[in-house]
């Protein structure tokens, strides 16, 4: 039997589950500093840091209009001429934090494991690329006694 249980709201565009008893002893507060890289056709290594403040060195960028003085051209141009290529992001510091959360599903595939400070997979799952922000039904698949199988959420309904 399948049972509404709730909604759930999403407002980063993306979904985060795990046990909620981890949330205090695992769940780590830091700045989301997104570093998307980009290799350069010369071999260097360029990162756009998304955090507040300036840039901390000659290799990193804040906005993709900014002229980057070793180049003389903004980001824009170079992947317009082909100069660069995107090469994924830098992990978060921490693997249980909205950082970690953020750069999993801005990475490929949209999604990933989260891992306990240990180390070992388990302490939550975070997906993203699912419609957006909103809210969304969630549902509880019921066996005869009552006890839950499976948890859906509806993100394209």
């Amino acid at each position: 039997m399948k049972k509404q249980i709730g909604v759930v709201g999403v407002d980063s565009g993306q979904i985060l589950i795990c046990d909620p008893c981890y949330i205090d002893s695992q769940w780590k507060k830091e700045e989301f500093k997104s570093t998307r890289r980009f290799k350069h056709k010369d071999g260097q290594i360029l990162n756009h840091t998304y955090a507040r403040g300036d840039a901390f060195n000659e290799n990193e960028f804040k906005k993709f209009d900014d002229i980057i003085p070793k180049y003389n051209k903004c980001m824009n141009d170079m992947i317009a001429d082909n100069d660069v290529v995107q090469i994924g992001y830098l992990p978060a510091e921490n693997n249980f934090s909205y950082a970690a959360c953020a750069v999993k599903t801005l990475s490929d595939g949209n999604d990933g494991q989260l891992n306990y400070e240990m180390g070992h997979e388990g302490v939550g799952v975070v997906s993203g690329n699912f419609g957006g922000d909103g809210e969304y039904p969630v549902f509880a698949d019921l066996d005869r006694d009552g006890m839950v199988k499976s948890i859906t959420i509806y993100f394209n309904e």
